[in-house]
């Protein structure tokens, strides 16, 4: 019975040590991340101080406000305490007899510390990883507000054509010649036309209120001017193999896998040291040591398909571009046609306005092919690793 009493002291005891022990771990950690963030983290800008900034300014602001880099760099601490502690396992490590044991110590020494370098490394490139993946949410979050801007833009000048074939109509009605139904047709027509722009609006404070969220802003505060404007930038790449060698270099997912490999290697020649071929223990890693190195060619597979379809679309929304800025080039010249004949008498106003509004869409779709072209640009360059 006393022995159950001491027995039961003696688990509440070690349960206590082991709480202390995370609690301490957690704290240390902590401020080690806060020590470590304070020396890599960007200049810190002072907003109060900007009128405008630039996107790389936005960036900055995002990376320094990020909840999500504190937590990082947390994690890095904690792989550097569990790194730590497997080195000291390693070392401390009793005597063992029987083959499985001896084996088992052989790959808590040799193994288990290498596992943690490696568990140390993915979560350093896992923050990297999420800071460029800030930098592409910010640059596609900014191209999406130019995109909602340029909408508006579009639409008010739209509005401004009804207008005049309003005007124009009113003119027609006073001859006779349309009757007031006609006259109500283009009425209807710039009601809805203002509540096009008035969703245009709502388009623009939706894009305003992501970009607050990706950069830590209050809502209710009045996003800052950012100087970017819609423009048309080809890709560095022009060899499709060499952006798909950088994203399988990139790639955290295949540093993963290669590592992963590199575990079950130490751990099938330290299995075959006490075991044949024929033991269970050493098909068993062989096995695993297969299955990994079969993950490994899928994944690249995977991103090799993945890069070559995304490049193949990337240089047909560049075409789509090219189009669209010859399309515009003529419906541009044949304004100016228009304009110079309807001041000699030769066009009628009707054909005049329709010419304005062509050059207007034509406007409209330059812009829509190359916010796509920006937003597949953007994707396709983080993918490559052209963020860092």
């Amino acid at each position: 019975m006393k022995s159950r009493i001491l027995s039961k002291k003696s688990l509440q005891i070690a349960v206590f040590l082991i709480v202390m022990t995370i609690v301490n771990l957690f704290s240390s950690n902590v401020a080690s991340a806060e020590n470590e963030e304070s020396s890599e983290k960007p200049k810190q800008i002072d907003i109060t101080s900007l009128s405008s900034m630039s996107l790389e300014q936005a960036i900055e602001i995002a990376i320094n406000n990020s909840i999500q880099y504190k937590i990082d760099d947390i994690n890095i601490a904690l792989k550097e305490e569990a790194l730590r502690q497997a080195k000291e396992n390693a070392v401390f490590l009793g005597d063992a007899y029987g083959t499985e044991r001896i084996l088992n110590n052989r790959i808590i020494k040799e193994v288990r510390p290498f596992e943690a370098e490696i568990a140390l490394e993915i979560a350093k490139k896992t923050k990297e990883d999420n800071i460029n993946n800030l930098k592409t949410n910010v640059k596609k979050a900014v191209q999406n507000l130019l995109m909602a801007q340029i909408e508006k833009a579009i639409e008010t000048k739209r509005l401004d054509i009804l207008f005049e074939r309003y005007e124009l109509l009113k003119g027609k009605l006073k001859q006779g010649i349309i009757t007031e139904n006609d006259l109500t047709d283009i009425e209807f027509s710039i009601e809805n036309k203002r509540m096009d722009i008035i969703k245009a609006g709502e388009k623009i404070e939706r894009a305003e209120n992501n970009i607050k969220k990706l950069l830590n802003l209050p809502f209710d505060s009045k996003l800052i001017n950012i100087k970017e404007n819609m423009k048309f930038e080809l890709l560095k790449y022009i060899d499709a193999n060499k952006a798909v060698n950088d994203a399988i270099n990139n790639s955290t997912s295949i540093y993963k896998l290669i590592k992963d490999i590199e575990v079950k290697e130490k751990i099938l020649d330290l299995t075959g040291q006490y075991f044949p071929e024929t033991n269970i223990d050493y098909i068993t890693a062989k096995y695993n040591l297969e299955d990994a190195k079969a993950a490994l060619d899928e994944a690249k597979i995977n991103i090799e398909v993945s890069v070559k379809n995304s490049y193949s679309n990337l240089l047909n929304l560049r075409d789509r571009v090219y189009l669209a800025e010859k399309y515009i080039a003529i419906v541009g010249e044949k304004l100016k046609l228009a304009e110079l004949k309807y001041k000699n008498g030769l066009i009628t106003t009707d054909a005049l306005i329709n010419a304005k509004e062509a050059l207007i869409n034509a406007e409209y779709q330059r812009y829509t092919a190359i916010y796509n072209y920006n937003l597949s640009k953007i994707d396709f360059e983080a993918m490559c690793g052209l963020n860092n």
